[in-house]
């Protein structure tokens, strides 16, 4: 497999980025600081701008994916790596409490490891996985997501009727 580092200097790719995600998608806010591009997206636009940050700007690496419980909703941020030292931030917020969003695993296969986790941790659903499945916890007898704020640290609560 044959791929082609991103061309130019870093301030000009980062303005290349930006200005290629604005010019496809509708985005709620977007920036460059320092050495990287933060733009904020809906929930229904992840998959189109991750597949345009891959195939059409060339942004080969999703670095990590990280969850923040803000009790009610879950802001899910998406980190992706140009191998030259840009950095995009793709952030969304998912409403609800059993929280539902696309998966991106077709996109950036390294999603698979840390769309399970952040399932694991923060019971954040990715819809079309290919295998979502705990990570962390153990599958049978444990309903808990162990990073939510509501989560109740109590080994008598948590741990009986597992003996």
């Amino acid at each position: 497999m044959a791929f082609t580092l991103p061309e130019g200097d870093l301030n000009e790719r980062l303005e290349r980025y930006l200005e290629g995600f604005r010019n496809r998608h509708g985005l709620e806010e977007s920036e460059i600081e320092g050495n990287l591009v933060r733009i904020v997206i809906e929930p229904s636009a992840l998959r189109s701008v991750l597949t345009t940050a891959r195939e059409a700007l060339g942004i080969l690496h999703l670095s990590f994916i990280t969850v923040v419980d803000r009790m009610g909703s879950f802001e899910i941020t998406y980190e992706l790596l140009d191998l030259r030292g840009g950095q995009v931030r793709v952030k969304t917020t998912v409403e609800g409490e059993e929280p539902v969003i696309d998966t991106v695993t077709d996109v950036y296969p390294t999603a698979n490891w840390h769309e399970r986790e952040a399932y694991d941790m923060f019971g954040v659903a990715f819809k079309g996985h290919p295998d979502l499945r705990r990570l962390y916890m153990w599958q049978d007898h444990f309903d808990h997501h162990p990073l939510l704020k509501s989560f109740e640290i109590s080994t008598k609560r948590t741990f009986e009727n597992l003996r």
